[in-house]
């Protein structure tokens, strides 16, 4: 896996307001997810009520569930801005490349990023995440929305351990995805999380 800052740059959107939107094409793209979701183990319980539990971003050190990051470079940096749901700033920082963790979220290799200057107990001061995939502005081509799992904290201890690099939350699947022009390409990551045919248009209501 290798870094690229052109893969992280621009604004990101929470994937919690996928799941709690009321816009009628989102709720039939669940609706599809819902029929779909017996086929694969993990939404037994539920395709929406899964992420649901494993999509949440407030945590002990922060009340406020996350609105999306916008992004921008410093050098080989990133300047990552964290927003809360209605738009407003929860504080910015510099971040570099620490490490990678070999087997992270989805048992894959995971960038762990930390804040410069930060204080220790500042809530967003580490970031664990996955490479985006697939590329930013794929869907300009016809491809999907670049998305990608993340999890925060102040330490990188309260991540993973830092003996075994086990994860202490595998389970914590906070998501973020490029945001979205239009409700389809929204609605198409939806589907394609459920292994279904993407929309090329909207259906009629």
């Amino acid at each position: 896996m290798k870094y690229q800052t052109c893969d992280w740059l621009g604004k990101w959107k929470n994937f919690e307001s996928y799941i709690n939107s009321d816009d009628p094409y989102l709720e039939k793209a669940w609706q599809d997810a819902e029929a779909a979701a017996g086929k694969m183990p993990m939404f037994q319980g539920g395709a929406k009520k899964f992420w649901q539990k494993v999509c949440v971003t407030v945590t002990p050190e922060n009340p406020h569930v996350l609105g999306g990051w916008n992004i921008t470079a410093a050098d080989a940096a990133l300047c990552i801005e964290w927003l809360a749901e209605d738009g407003t700033s929860l504080g910015s920082s510099i971040y570099h490349l620490n490490s990678v963790l070999e087997k992270g979220l989805e048992g894959r290799e995971n960038f762990l990023f930390v804040a410069e200057d930060a204080a220790p107990d500042w809530a967003f001061r580490c970031l664990l995440a996955m490479e985006p995939m697939p590329q930013r502005g794929s869907y300009q081509n016809g491809g999907l929305l670049s998305h990608l799992h993340f999890q925060y904290a102040p330490q990188p201890e309260a991540l993973f351990d830092p003996e075994t690099k086990k994860l202490r939350n595998p389970m914590w699947y906070a998501t973020m995805c490029e945001d979205a022009k239009t409700v389809l390409e929204q609605c198409n990551i939806v589907r394609a999380l459920h292994r279904l045919p993407v929309w090329e248009k909207l259906p009629e209501k």
